[in-house]
């Protein structure tokens, strides 16, 4: 009798792997212990593709990571908060009024605390990881009825109208951006007017704030309904600050398209004040393009990056034949960092052609580097992913369009949007660079939130920094690298911008790039002899 063959380590992590995938498929990140073999668990915890970031929950994570990696965590955060409250109340929570709020307004920073209303009488507030609680409260006589509830990625929440009578006043000073991103969702005036019973004060604020954002036809509407029950209300407050009101039609698409609108009118006027004094160039156009030949190489070196790890079945089938260990294979790691600088200068290649096209044309079409961002954007794309499709590493459809899976920011507050509402964020992010006026500023907003919105898989940020040195040429700026030494600086300032709504520390981090370029045009020869002193 012939003894069965043993299976290889690698075969074992494959069939792991292939469990867990099984479970969760491609989306998810959050398994119970119970779901999956003792021995796969094991398994995975050991090799780092899973985490327990809280007891008997589970992670799933890069093996490359440190073990104190928060990136599990936040990225996973809401699908563990929504399986958790359900499994341990079902129908008998919803969130509170202002965190319902958030959601709605898909606002994606993860917040510290979050609140929850229990049609129980019971109080608990619940430690969860990284400094993180939720905080359990019974909600009495304010828990909304059935019809006021409404199911958003799994969390049951208030409905929109319902959230938005029951807000605190000071949310509309607070939360003013987000309150608005809400509002424009409403278009039915009767699912307003019904709430007259529920809160009226909290219903005249509301209409009031209409009023202020210039709504006006639509709080008459509600009060046309009220009238015809005798009901009167009045809706003459001023909820907002006057700077923070922000002229929004209904817009009929997802939030994202407000709030990428709502940010750029509202950082603006701050990056204007940071503009580099002295550094726009006169070189003439072949001078310029020279000078972006000169530092292709050292933007490729600054600009190159490994992102986000992704367990997928290819990922699978790579291992289980033996064919793909980037992680501990050097020939390998090598492959895959050729294949990015490839595919980083096939890319730069029509980059270089696009912006010295607007470089040119500064004077006489200032708005051709927003029509090229439009139209040219996914062909920079899919040169710079080429050789991981030639290699069998992608596949060619991961190419087209944008991303059609969650992607999530290593150790970030921020969570990208959801891959639903990228077309709404990128239509609403070409029409702010075609009715921006100054260059400086396109560049600036322009990289922000290509990141904030990350329609891609992978490769954002270098994409942001393309963008951004089409937009800089547009205004007579030089190509501008941001040095591979700065990046500790430049990831805090973009932070700053995404979590805590502060856009100076990367307007003036980006004002000091551009200067530093403006330098080199000046004096190739220090460019040189930087190159040399910082390349490896």
């Amino acid at each position: 009798m012939m003894a069965r063959p043993r299976i290889g380590a690698r075969q074992r992590l494959a069939r792991a792997l292939n469990e867990l995938h099984e479970v969760l498929g491609a989306d998810r990140g959050v398994v119970r212990g119970p779901q999956i073999s003792n021995e796969t668990r094991v398994l995975l915890l050991k090799t780092g593709y899973l985490r327990e970031m809280l007891k008997g929950w589970y992670f799933v994570s890069d093996p490359a990571e440190d073990a104190g990696d928060s990136t599990p965590f936040y990225a996973n955060f809401w699908e563990y908060l929504a399986r958790y409250l359900s499994e341990r109340f079902g129908a008998d929570y919803c969130l509170t009024a202002e965190q319902s709020l958030l959601r709605h307004a898909q606002y994606n920073v993860i917040p510290r605390t979050v609140n929850v209303m229990l049609a129980v009488n019971q109080s608990q507030v619940q430690d969860l990881a990284f400094g993180h609680t939720v905080a359990l409260y019974p909600g009495k006589g304010g828990f909304p009825e059935p019809a006021n509830q409404y199911m958003l990625q799994g969390l049951r929440c208030m409905s929109a109208a319902y959230c938005l009578v029951n807000l605190p006043p000071r949310y509309f000073a607070v939360h003013a951006r987000e309150v608005q991103i809400v509002m424009a969702q409403l278009n039915d005036a009767g699912a307003l007017a019904v709430l007259v019973d529920v809160n009226r004060a909290g219903l005249a604020r509301l209409l009031s704030a209409y009023r202020q954002v210039g709504r006006t036809d639509f709080v008459d509407a509600v009060l046309g309904q009220l009238k015809g029950l005798d009901i009167q209300i009045r809706t003459d407050d001023r909820p907002f600050d006057a700077e923070a009101v922000y002229p929004l039609e209904r817009s009929g698409r997802a939030p994202l398209y407000s709030r990428i609108h709502m940010l750029w009118a509202q950082h603006r006027e701050a990056v204007l004040t940071c503009r580099p004094p002295d550094a726009m160039i006169t070189a003439s156009t072949e001078e310029y393009l020279a000078h972006v030949q000169a530092v292709r190489v050292e933007d490729a070196y600054h600009s190159l990056s490994i992102e986000r790890y992704r367990v997928t079945p290819e990922l699978i089938r790579k291992i289980a034949e033996e064919g793909w260990d980037p992680l501990n294979d050097k020939d390998d790691l090598k492959q895959v960092a050729a294949m990015a600088a490839k595919g980083y200068l096939d890319a730069f290649e029509l980059v270089k052609d696009d912006v010295v096209q607007t470089y040119a044309s500064r004077k006489t079409d200032v708005l051709l580097c927003s029509r090229l961002f439009s139209e040219r954007h996914q062909a920079w794309y899919q040169k710079l992913f080429g050789p991981s499709v030639n290699a069998g590493i992608l596949e060619r459809a991961e190419l087209m369009g944008y991303r059609r899976h969650m992607v999530f920011l290593r150790g970030s507050l921020h969570s990208p949007p959801h891959y639903d509402y990228i077309l709404d964020g990128m239509e609403a992010l070409c029409e702010c660079f075609s009715h921006e006026p100054d260059a400086f500023v396109r560049a600036v907003l322009g990289h922000w939130l290509f990141g904030f919105v990350h329609p891609y898989m992978d490769g954002n940020g270098r994409m942001a920094r393309f963008a951004m040195n089409l937009m800089l040429a547009s205004g007579g700026y030089p190509w501008t690298v941001i040095r591979v030494e700065d990046r500790d600086r430049y990831m805090r300032a973009l932070e700053s911008a995404s979590v805590s709504d502060d856009i100076m520390p990367f307007a003036e981090f980006l004002s000091g790039c551009v200067a530093q370029g403006v330098n080199q045009t000046a004096n190739p020869g220090a460019l040189q002899a930087r190159q040399e002193a910082s390349w490896p």
